[in-house]
């Protein structure tokens, strides 16, 4: 466009008109009945007459558009012409009084003069910056939406049309189409019929707003074909079902242009050049919309007028041809059967038929499940009262799709969610007849998802969802799939939880307990009972939010739905009931006098309440909790739990200790070994109890399981191995010579855990292992352990340092270190120490390394003494060892700044001695002396 382009670019970008711009949404035009002529005569000139149609004669294709009008200066140099036309257009933007139809036609031939020029000069960049500073498609879309629908006086619709057209070869320009698609639609199909019009100029317009779709879809799309195409049916198709007739034939009319060229575009083409054929991708022609587009022509072929039928039927047939080279890109080469029936259908489509029945059953056995759900979405709306559709031909077409349909998922649920919201505006007594068999046929096909979307449609299960409930129970067989759909939902989450998962779960225990309310599905419920009372019982105990208060408000008060702890208390309903319905009165009758229910909801009394509900069952319903253990054993043994897992284990140990022993005990031996290694400590204690319960008499056995399990990182674990160890020690002391050794490294492994109650558990057992037989191999164990009983006798802790002066007694008395056991025996701290270093020689490098672990030790007693320690360490070895005495000042160089002001001070002064004892010569009581400095700085 040259400079004036550019000099435009600079200037303040213009605004809109001041006109409104039209509705975003053709609903608006068939919304209001005002802006609709009553009727109108279809504007295709050429079609065939009916007879033709009858014969299956395709309507005849129209001849080319006519030419665009003249330029208004024909004679101008390109560059004048150029600029002659942007002048126009901003002349035109900026001016605020009202325009004449003169002005409105310059501005929209100048539009068209600018996009030629630009194309041919290759200034396409420019002139897409111009069009959006200038707002031209708003403009344009502005001057539509004024002219008046009653009549058709002038070209500015054709031109308008023509504009736009030539804007789609700007890239850019044109990327909100549907709002300028409902504007262009509404101008034209609102028009009064054919006959109150100027038929030359009317027949122009439609063959401008032909080449416009034409041009927008299949010349210059800025999306995919199918992407296109998707946009403008969408903006269709409502007016396809509007009451005024001429908009309708309108619209039906370019859908079949539309069709046509559709099935034209999707073929295989020689290239101009080469002759050969290309391939097409048929992701291009993906086409959301087809399902809703068939039905709707379909039931357009409804409607009393020869000439909307006719192009209905034409289009259908483009269509029909359109899918059958889809599913043919979609065959394998090796699908010879599925190749001949493409053949048989395609010769079909040849002779074509003007049966709808016949073209609906043609067209469902191509399409795709949601293809099917968006045809039956579509006759739902044709069968309501104030659909213009003939209702009783909208419930035959859905009637017929519901034969050999397998829907999925998705499918059903947008199928139960319309017919929700739907059912109480259609009356036709057909229509009504149809959608009750809809429901258990459906509930029958896919009870997953029956199950889900009536519980998605209303969480609270209302009186007009509940009848939808029963209608998808009326079949018997029906019952025991949808209540196993909600058990698997209660099964997926605790109640209280704000997700939608969460939500589901109170939904489908509402479910639950309306459908027990009702006894004739008694004898279907009863099959899934075990399942049933196990989750509901699991329900109720992992509500452990609940206060002692609250549970008992829940059990005093009358239940009330709408109450704040509802959900618990359904919960609680549908377990009273599910126990009546298995004729377990006795059982139902107990736990009232008894109690039980406030003890399950108690946070803190559910285990009791367990407990004494496996007791209650076991005497009064021996056969039903033969099932429930059985169910419970099924679900440990071979399901991962979650959050389930621990109630689970409890109830299944407390059913399981409450029965007589059994001869076969396998089945319980693997689930406890299974839950052993569990990530919940509640998990391991119950695994670990049965355990024991199951070896009495022979933990001896278990042995090759404690030195597992002391090895294990989590100390719940250990301990628990600990606790077993100990039984073992004591019942059966013979079976341990053979794993002592382990056993002594593991303990000793443990002397510095965080967890206070295993390093004194660990120091217990370990001295318990210095008395039994064929200790003397333990002696390697025993030097090693000197020094952190040593350390862990000045702990804060009491039992700690009980238990490690007592495994020091017991190692010294091992060791026939008789000086060292008397010390130990009376505590006396640094002759302990003094003791120890005398006879360091091969054990300093280990002091060493032991001693530093204990300068981060969270006790300041246990870092004062390592401190210490190293002093003294330090001393003895300074003109052994040099390098461990640089080590040990290393050490303590990292310590000068611990959080204890009394550690810090004994780390400055140790540091202090040894470096002043460097040069100092070395003499033999010098240890004893340091250790007196050391006694006297501690009792400062």
């Amino acid at each position: 466009m040259g400079q004036h382009a550019s000099r435009s670019a600079v200037q303040t970008a213009p605004r809109v008109k001041s006109q409104r711009l039209p509705p975003p949404m053709a609903a608006r035009a068939v919304a209001d009945p005002r802006s609709q002529p009553s009727s109108s005569a279809m504007e295709e000139r050429n079609l065939s007459r009916s007879a033709e149609a009858e014969k299956g004669r395709t309507p005849q294709e129209p001849p080319v558009a006519p030419p665009a009008p003249r330029s208004d200066t024909p004679e101008m140099p390109v560059c004048a012409a150029e600029r002659y036309a942007t002048d126009n257009i901003e002349a035109f933007i900026r001016r605020t009084e009202p325009q004449n139809e003169e002005q409105k036609m310059k501005f929209l031939h100048s539009i068209r003069t600018i996009c030629n020029t630009a194309v041919e000069r290759n200034t396409v960049q420019e002139l897409r910056v111009f069009c959006h500073q200038n707002n031209l498609v708003e403009n344009i879309m502005v001057l539509l939406a004024e002219e008046p629908h009653e009549m058709l006086s002038s070209e500015l619709r054709l031109q308008a049309m023509a504009a736009i057209t030539a804007l789609s070869k700007v890239e850019g320009v044109l990327e909100k189409k549907i709002p300028l698609f409902v504007v262009c639609f509404q101008s034209v199909f609102l028009l009064p019929s054919e006959q109150n019009l100027d038929t030359n100029l009317y027949s122009q317009t439609l063959w401008a707003l032909d080449e416009m779709l034409d041009t927008l879809v299949f010349i210059h799309p800025t999306a995919s074909i199918g992407e296109e195409l998707k946009n403008v049916f969408q903006v269709l198709l409502p007016f396809t079902s509007m009451q005024n007739s001429a908009a309708r034939q309108r619209a039906v009319g370019r859908i079949w242009k539309l069709s046509h060229l559709l099935a034209h575009h999707c073929q295989e083409k020689p290239h101009h050049s080469s002759g050969q054929s290309r391939s097409i991708c048929y992701d291009e022609f993906h086409l959301p919309v087809l399902g809703q587009l068939v039905g709707s022509l379909i039931l357009c072929c409804a409607f009393q007028e020869e000439k909307t039928q006719c192009c209905a039927l034409s289009a259908l047939r483009h269509l029909y041809t359109f899918i059958l080279r889809r599913n043919r890109w979609e065959l394998q080469p090796d699908e010879q059967g599925k190749q001949e029936q493409w053949e048989d259908d395609h010769e079909f489509s040849l002779t074509w038929t003007t049966n709808t029945s016949v073209i609906l059953l043609r067209f469902a056995k191509h399409f795709h499940s949601w293809e099917k759900t968006d045809l039956i979405l579509l006759a739902l709306q044709g069968m309501k009262d104030c659909s213009n559709y003939n209702t009783q031909v909208a419930s035959t077409l859905m009637a017929m799709l519901m034969v050999n349909f397998q829907p999925m998922h998705n499918d059903v649920r947008r199928i139960v969610t319309a017919i929700h919201r739907s059912r109480k505006l259609i009356t036709e007594e057909k229509a009504l007849r149809h959608i009750r068999g809809t429901f258990p046929w459906l509930a029958a096909a896919n009870p997953h998802g029956m199950t889900l979307s009536l519980l998605r449609c209303s969480p609270t299960c209302d009186k007009d969802i509940w009848e939808l409930w029963e209608l998808a129970l009326s079949s018997v067989d029906v019952v025991p799939k949808m209540v196993r759909e909600l058990l698997r939902l209660l099964e997926i989450a605790p109640l209280g939880l704000e997700t939608e998962t969460g939500t589901l779960t109170v939904a489908a225990a509402t479910a639950l307990y309306k459908l027990l309310q009702n006894l004739e599905y008694g004898p279907q419920v009863r099959l899934l009972f075990p399942e049933l009372f196990v989750v509901l019982v699991i329900q109720l105990v992992s509500s452990g939010e609940l206060g002692p208060l609250e549970a008992t408000a829940i059990m005093e008060e009358p239940f009330r739905p709408s109450a704040p702890t509802s959900a618990i208390s359904m919960v609680m309903e549908a377990l009273r009931l599910l126990l009546l319905c298995a004729d377990m009165d006795n059982l139902a009758f107990c736990m009232e006098t008894q109690d039980l229910w406030a003890q399950l909801l108690g946070a803190a009394t559910w285990r009791n309440g367990l407990h004494s509900l496996a007791k209650v069952m076991l005497r009064k319903c021996q056969s039903q909790s033969s099932c429930i253990f059985s169910h419970l054993q099924n679900l440990l043994q071979y399901h991962q739990l979650q959050w389930r897992e621990v109630p689970a284990m409890a109830l299944y140990f407390e059913m399981w200790s409450c029965q007589e022993p059994r001869d076969d005990d396998s089945c319980m031996e693997k689930i406890f070994r299974k839950y052993i290694p569990s990530k919940r400590p509640e998990s391991r204690e119950l695994a670990l109890r049965g355990l024991q319960h199951l070896y009495t008499g022979r933990t001896q056995l278990l042995l090759p399981d404690v030195l597992r399990w002391l090895q294990d990182v989590r100390a719940d674990v250990k301990l628990q191995a600990m606790c077993l160890l100990r039984g073992i020690l004591a019942q059966h002391p013979a079976s341990i010579p053979g794993v002592l050794g382990q056993l002594a490294v593991l303990l000793l492994s443990c002397f510095n855990e965080d967890n206070v109650e295993l390093r004194w558990r660990s120091m217990e057992l370990f001295a318990l292992l210095l008395e039994l037989p064929g200790r003397k191999q333990l002696l390697p164990e025993v030097e090693r352990s000197l020094l952190p009983l040593f350390i862990h006798m000045n702990e804060d802790i009491p039992n700690v340092a009980q238990a490690a002066q007592n495994a020091l007694i017991h190692a010294a008395k091992l060791l026939e270190w008789q000086q060292l056991q008397r010390l130990a025996s009376m505590a006396e701290v640094w002759m302990i120490a003094d003791c120890l270093l005398q006879k360091r020689g091969r054990f300093a490098e280990l002091y060493l390394k032991q001693i530093m672990l204990h300068l981060q030790s969270p006790q300041a007693p246990v870092r004062e003494v390592a401190v210490r320690f190293l002093g003294m360490l330090g001393r003895q070895l300074r003109h052994e060892n040099q390098q461990m005495v640089l080590d040990i000042r290393k050490a303590l160089e990292g310590a000068k700044e611990d959080s204890d002001p009394a550690v810090r001070c004994l780390v400055q002064q140790t540091l202090l001695i040894l470096s002043l004892m460097e040069d100092v010569p070395h003499t033999r009581p010098g240890g004893r002396a340091l250790c007196r400095w050391f006694r006297r700085m501690r009792r400062q």
